[in-house]
This record gives C-alpha cells, structure tokens and sequence, in this order.
C-alpha cells in the first residue's frame, strides 16, 4: 500500500501464452503508436487515441447499456476496472469528452506522459492524504460542469483474473454533483475467444515492457461493456459496492482482497455476463 492507494497483486506470472505478431508489424506498431500518441499528425487526444489503437491493432468490440446513459445535466463518472495502459487510450476514443483520473507518475512517462497531459487528466499524488479532498472537489467541478470523468476505483492493475475492491473515495464527487455513475466493464480477449493478460500492466513491471506485450500480440480483442447508469440518491460506499457487483459480473473475476462482498440482486442487478450483439471496431489492416 502506498498512500492511499493500494499496489497490485499481480505479476508476469499472470501472463499466458498469446500468438505473436511478425517483427515487421511489431516495428511498425512502435512507430506508430509512438507517433499517434506522441502528438504527431493532427487531432486532439481522442483522435490520437483512435489512431494508436489502430497502429496496435487491438479490435475494441461495444456492448452498449440496455439503458441509454443520461444524456443531460450533471457529466457522468464513469467507472472501469482497470487491467493495462490500454484502457485509457481506448475509452478516451470511444468517449472524446471524457476526462480520466491518474496518478501523478503517468504525467512523466514517455510516449503516454504528453498525450495524458493532453487529455485533460485529473493528476494525482498517490503518496499522500492531503490531496485527496481538492482531487474530490476538482471532480466534482468537472461532473456539476456537465463533462464526464473516467476513473479506476481499484486504484491499481489487476490482470483481468482478479477484481480490485471499488474504493469510495472518489465516489463522493458523483454524490456533491448529484452525478450518475456509469460502470464499465473491460474484458481483454484473443479473437479465438480466449481471455488473456497480454495487454497488462502489473505490479513490478515497466511502462515499455507493457508496450512490447501489446505490440508483439497478434489477435487482441478488448470488449467494453457499457453497464445501466446508477442514478443519485446512493451513497458514495453503496455507489462503489453496486459498481463493483456489476463489473464483476461481467468479467467473472474473483474478489482481490478476500473482504470483498458483492451482493447479487442489489438495486435490480442480476447475475451473468450481457447477452447480445456488441458493436465491433476493427482497426486499420496490421
């Protein structure tokens, strides 16, 4: 644990065995993900996001919610478990406006440090309390404003096998704002069908070992399901223990801290993964 934020419990023990691509389309994926991401060519942040995830050849399959989001007022937290790198760049191309939660140290990494500058990120110090309170209140300001604001309540990776608890804290924010919040599952898959950490980035690792996964897999499927809003009128620990229960639900991961306690039926949640036909982004030819 540092701070307050927790330190994952998975490591590159956790990898599989995935198919590879060949070293000329590995090269040219460096290139091009660097360049996109690095500010290179025209566009913002989104559309830089939009062309890295071409450039790594990584197939971002939609399963929209049953329930359109709210569409007025308050902007929504959404909430996603939080697996890879990956993650940010492809919901800030699905969600343009959205701005996301990250610790401080991303700012300075290379090749992603700029564009999540560039993005509008919400920095945080995650060695200390202190900062807590006005992090809450920048996000709340976001939220009331009417512009939507990505956060991980796991505070951490995990490799996809494991679920994070849902921390609260930034929950709060959703509450002063009377905002909904907008749960996102993330499952990362081969296009055989089979579930794969390829795309992580765990404890221990390094930023560029991370890359070289991705950019060395072949075949790499992200699903992000996009999960019934929870409306206000909750508070900040039941708005985290409902998203929690509905994330997991869909990615059928197991609890990472043994105390974790889902409740199944809450609010008019029911069990097992969505049914149906999700919408398929398929990157430029690699």
């Amino acid at each position: 644990m540092t701070g307050w934020f927790p330190v994952s419990s998975c490591t590159p023990t956790c990898l599989d065995d995935v198919p590879g691509a060949a070293r000329a389309t590995r090269a040219r994926r460096w290139a091009d993900v660097s360049r996109a991401l690095a500010g290179a060519g025209r566009g913002d942040a989104a559309s830089a996001a939009g062309r890295a995830l071409a450039a790594l050849g990584i197939v971002v399959q939609v399963f929209p919610p049953a329930v359109p989001w709210p569409g007025e007022g308050p902007g929504p937290l959404v909430v996603a478990n939080h697996v890879s790198w990956v993650d940010d760049v492809a919901l800030l191309a699905l969600f343009p406006r959205v701005r996301p939660v990250a610790k401080a140290e991303v700012a300075t990494w290379p090749v992603v440090g700029g564009w999540a500058r560039r993005s509008g990120t919400v920095f945080l110090d995650r060695g200390s309390l202190r900062g807590l309170p006005a992090s809450v209140a920048e996000v709340t300001a976001i939220l009331r404003a009417g512009g939507p604001v990505l956060l991980h309540p796991e505070g951490t990776t995990a490799c996809g096998n494991e679920l994070g608890r849902f921390r609260p804290a930034f929950f709060q924010a959703a509450v002063d704002a009377g905002a909904p919040v907008c749960p996102v599952a993330l499952r990362y898959r081969l296009d055989d069908g089979r579930a794969t950490a390829a795309a992580g980035y765990f404890g221990g690792d390094t930023l560029r070992r991370s890359m070289g996964r991705v950019v060395g897999a072949r075949g790499l499927v992200l699903e992000v399901h996009q999960l019934p809003a929870l409306e206000p009128g909750l508070d900040r620990k039941e708005l985290a223990a409902l998203a929690e229960y509905a994330v997991a639900q869909v990615t059928e991961a197991r609890p990472l801290s043994p105390g974790a306690r889902r409740r199944r039926g809450a609010h008019g949640m029911t069990g097992g993964r969505p049914r149906g036909q999700g919408r398929t982004r398929t990157p430029a030819p690699s």
